[in-house]
């Protein structure tokens, strides 16, 4: 073993590891070592090397901390520890259990680190978890899975993903809570909402990070708290807020861990591996307390129609579909027709009787322009003082949607086409009315969009 051809220094590889002990090759010779982090940063540092070398990963022991140390000194990789979280989480579903039931009693312990056991287990998470949320997972199970790119492209491709996939939980569970104040508010209850984060949420600029978007997460947790409300899913309890709340607990350490990281890369800074684990890490922990994404379904209302025929009692027709993957099915379109008035072009977030409406800060954008399949958008943040900006899930690019300001009345259509264009003008028009509406009701304010280049775009970058 020798020394490092590029600098020179000493090569430092582990060769193996057990519960007290890290075995060692420097240049050759083998040592022994405890099997503790500080030890092992005494050894670098008095060798003057930075860098440490496991099987065929390396990583900068800056980089190395409590938390990921015990992965850096594993034969684990990429996916295995949310995978393992996830599969904890689930482990009381008849799946789940059986999977459990069949591993060898000699691969339990560490099961995650065998690809069979791995693959089967990547595929139970991803279709027990809400299919905004198990899309995204799967994105960064293939990344993880991917062997044709090199290790550079991979660690920082698997980082910005894990950032996506946290970002999206965060932004998913802020507008659940968004959107039940919207309707507590509306039925004139007073509230006082004005809290600094969530005027951010609605007048930003630019995309929130993820530490900002915690900071809305835990007001508007405080404002259910303070008012005595009740919380828009039931998994949300009074019990539960000190875990959401305290900076200090393993849901706020995570928080803070996968914010710095993020920060981080806003700094220009190189990932690596140790830095891919710490956010693995921190992703799997806000998505075991978030867990509520493995019981509800996500439903996009296509259309409600009012059909009253003479002589006959009223009913709706509703064309919606509900968004899963469920044996290789990524869709159920579905026609059901009762009594029972429903919202248009929603997107609930629902189980049973439990049913929130995520429009217009999550929508169905194939619902609005009449196209066939669903695309998912999230809301993002302003554009100017005429449009909000969206990320469809689908293609992972942003899109905008302009306020028109198409009039209500009565007008001739020459053709079907702009007639389709007519009444996508007005759908999309909704979005923003929408959002104007759930701002000014929860901010008490008096603010309107203005239709696109009718005057000049205002900044908001509070």
């Amino acid at each position: 073993m020798n020394a490092n051809p590029s600098t020179g220094d000493p090569r430092v590889v582990i060769q193996a590891s057990s519960a007290d002990t890290l075995t060692l090759n420097v240049n050759g010779e083998v040592q022994e070592i405890r099997n503790q982090l500080g030890e092992l940063k005494t050894l670098l540092h008095n060798l003057k090397v930075q860098n440490i070398q496991y099987a065929d990963k390396i990583y900068n022991i800056e980089h190395i901390d409590e938390a990921n140390f015990g992965i850096v000194t594993s034969n684990r990789v990429f996916n295995a520890v949310l995978t393992r979280e996830l599969i904890e989480l689930l482990r009381d579903r008849p799946k789940v259990t059986r999977f459990l039931g069949s591993i060898s009693k000699e691969d339990k312990a560490n099961w995650e680190c065998n690809r069979t056991h791995l693959r089967e287990a990547l595929g139970l998470v991803e279709e027990s978890l809400v299919w905004i949320i198990g899309w995204e997972v799967r994105r960064l199970f293939s990344i993880g899975n991917d062997r044709e790119k090199g290790m550079e492209i991979k660690i920082g491709e698997y980082i910005l993903h894990c950032f996506n996939l946290a970002r999206l939980a965060l932004q998913l569970t802020n507008s659940l809570l968004l959107s039940k104040l919207w309707d507590i508010k509306k039925t004139g209850r007073d509230l006082s909402i004005a809290h600094p984060s969530v005027r951010l949420f609605f007048h930003t600029a630019r995309p929130l990070t993820l530490t900002e978007l915690t900071a809305v997460f835990r007001a508007l947790i405080e404002i259910f708290r303070d008012h005595d409300l009740e919380f828009p899913i039931q998994e949300m309890t009074k019990e539960n807020l000190p875990a959401f709340l305290d900076p200090g607990s393993p849901f706020g350490e995570a928080c803070a861990r996968i914010g710095k990281l993020e920060n981080f890369d806003q700094q220009n800074e190189r990932y690596d591996l140790a830095d891919c684990h710490s956010a693995e890490i921190a992703l799997a922990a806000i998505l075991r307390h978030f867990s509520f994404f493995t019981s509800y379904q996500l439903v996009s209302m296509k259309k409600v129609e009012y059909e009253e025929i003479r002589n006959t009692k009223a009913r709706y027709i509703k064309d919606f579909s509900i968004l899963e993957k469920k044996e290789s099915k990524s869709l159920q379109r579905i026609l059901k027709y009762d009594e029972n008035a429903s919202l248009t072009y929603a997107l609930f977030f629902a189980r049973e009787r439990t049913v929130v409406n995520l429009f217009p800060f999550f929508l169905d954008f194939n619902t609005l322009t009449n196209e066939q399949d669903f695309q998912i958008y999230a809301y993002e943040c302003r554009e100017g003082g005429s449009g909000l900006r969206f990320l469809s899930l689908k293609s992972e690019n942003t899109d905008a949607i302009y306020y028109r300001g198409v009039q209500a009345g009565q007008r001739e259509i020459a053709t079907e086409e702009q007639k389709n264009e007519e009444q996508k003008s007005v759908r999309l028009d909704l979005v923003i009315k929408q959002f104007e509406d759930a701002m000014n009701t929860l901010l008490d304010t008096d603010e309107r969009f203005e239709a696109a280049g009718a005057a000049p775009s205002v900044n908001y970058n509070f």
